[in-house]
């Protein structure tokens, strides 16, 4: 199926000098006056991030960032069992050389890392679950809305590799970052706004229709003045060592994603070629259960 840009959330068409039209597949990218809507659109496959959505993402991120047009931007997703699952770890081919992989370790960040410094407030709207890079999607907002059905989490220590972007460090306190970053475990929707992840929970029907409302209720102030805010936020965060963070965190994803001769990774990568992905899961995630 593909997604015409050129379209408001009412269905009918933009005016000339809005967003420039586009198709996309992965994604869907809807105006409501001042407000952009993208989402993502494969909740068939949990809306895991294959190649093709990070390239799309990317592509929605231009358009929506200088069509003056859009003040605010909301980000959310089909489906009701997730939000995000993830870097797609079944569709995508897999790297065979360690350029190869750490090309896919910057794509990956830098698409997360320009909805981060994206230069227009945004509000993500989350159902379901978030996971790994899922996770880091669904919390870069710089507000949240989340259905009771949500939940976050960074399994990926579970598998030996790294979050994509470090943003728990930022977002929370010193004991749960460690927690969720060394055992993978998720969080729900009520600790998150227990913890300050989130900042409203209401009913998983009600939460896109609240996040839009919020969106339009920012978007009434001017542009500068939003852009102003957010870049102040961002420059104050940076100059606390969030960028040159990621650029060393970037590294460290790319040694430990092309890492060999490590007995865990190794068993789990044997069960995900011969047994498939689900197998993988299961071996992955059962010694991490609690009775």
């Amino acid at each position: 199926m593909a997604f015409i840009v050129l379209k408001r959330i009412d269905g009918s068409n933009i005016e000339p000098g809005g967003m420039v039209e586009r198709v996309f597949e992965d994604i869907r990218v809807e105006r409501d006056g001042q407000v952009a809507v993208i989402t993502l659109a494969r909740p068939s496959a949990l809306n895991a991030l294959r190649q093709q959505t990070v390239t799309e993402l990317n592509r929605a991120i231009e358009d929506v960032e200088s069509d003056a047009g859009v003040k605010v931007v909301v980000l959310a997703a089909d489906g009701e069992r997730a939000f995000s699952s993830g870097v797609d770890l079944v569709n995508d081919p897999a790297p065979t050389t360690t350029m190869e992989v750490d090309a896919i370790a910057q794509r990956n960040a830098r698409m997360i890392e320009r909805l981060w410094y994206l230069d227009k407030p945004l509000i993500t709207s989350v159902k379901g679950v978030a996971l790994a890079a899922g996770c880091n999607l669904a919390l870069i907002g710089d507000l949240t809305i989340c259905g009771r059905s949500a939940s976050f989490g960074e399994p990926e220590i579970r598998h030996g590799t790294l979050s994509p972007l470090l943003l728990l460090p930022w977002l929370t306190h010193f004991k749960l970052m460690n927690h969720m970053y060394l055992t993978g475990d998720s969080v729900d929707a009520e600790e998150a706004y227990r913890l300050g992840l989130v900042n409203r929970v209401v009913e998983d029907d009600a939460v896109d229709r609240e996040a839009l409302a919020l969106a339009h209720r920012i978007a009434n102030a001017p542009l500068l003045t939003l852009q102003s805010v957010k870049r102040s936020v961002r420059m104050m965060l940076d100059t606390q060592g969030f960028k040159g963070l990621q650029m060393g965190h970037r590294f460290a994803d790319t040694l430990v994603l092309d890492s060999t001769g490590l007995p865990e990774r190794d068993r789990l990568r044997e069960i995900r070629t011969n047994d498939g992905f689900r197998a993988f899961l299961e071996a992955r995630d059962t010694p991490y259960r609690t009775s």
